[in-house]
């Protein structure tokens, strides 16, 4: 297997033809290094990484060649601000998946499996699908991560957000928070309220 591959060969493993791989090289997007000879050569660990930040299969030629992917769920109502979120993450080198707030959040969850949720927030109390994935015992390790409004921030940790971020969402500052949400291991512990709490209905439950 080799350790470095040609402009055609890359080419050929991204599915894409050769003028768009030196394209991509010359705009830096894909690292690449030159020989005593000239000819432009890219790593096989780069190549790899290359795929997975922008989402492309990875074949099972490079298998191996970089890590696996942190899984991030995205729940929010479907539109450009989701897709922004969701691009975001990928950027950054995360596997994606969007979902609606609900039973879809939910049932995107359960097939899903991330390692960390970012949740659009609707309110300061994080809303129903934030109750429903606290209340389910497969999600109580995962931290959840707000995208809110600027006063909501601490409401939304005391409801056992890991972090919240400030809409609009400045350049990096979503996979900063989520990759210190990962470090941290677990979502924030609930700040102790007074009285019972009342059941909430899991995302699962039937009608």
């Amino acid at each position: 297997m080799p350790g470095f591959y040609t402009t055609f060969e890359a080419a050929r493993l991204l599915g894409v033809s050769l003028p768009t791989v030196v394209n991509w090289i010359e705009a830096r997007r894909l690292k690449a290094h030159r020989t005593p000879g000239g000819h432009r050569r890219i790593a096989r660990e780069e190549l790899a990484a290359f795929m997975l930040r922008h989402g492309m299969p990875v074949p099972e030629e490079l298998s191996g060649a970089a890590p696996a992917r942190r899984k991030v769920l995205v729940v929010a109502e479907p539109g450009p601000a989701r897709e922004g979120t969701a691009r975001q993450l990928a950027v950054a080198g995360y596997a994606v998946e969007q979902a609606a707030p609900g039973f879809a959040a939910g049932a995107a969850a359960a097939r899903f499996a991330p390692d960390a949720v970012v949740l659009h927030a609707t309110g300061p109390d994080g809303g129903e699908t934030l109750r429903a994935f606290q209340a389910d015992r497969e999600l109580t390790g995962v931290p959840v991560v707000a995208v809110a409004h600027v006063d909501w921030g601490e409401p939304l940790r005391e409801a056992g957000c890991a972090a919240a971020v400030t809409r609009p969402l400045v350049d990096g500052a979503l996979p900063a928070a989520v990759d210190a949400a990962l470090r941290a291991g677990g979502p924030a512990p609930l700040k102790a309220r007074s009285g019972r709490r009342p059941r909430v209905r899991r995302a699962d439950d039937p009608d």
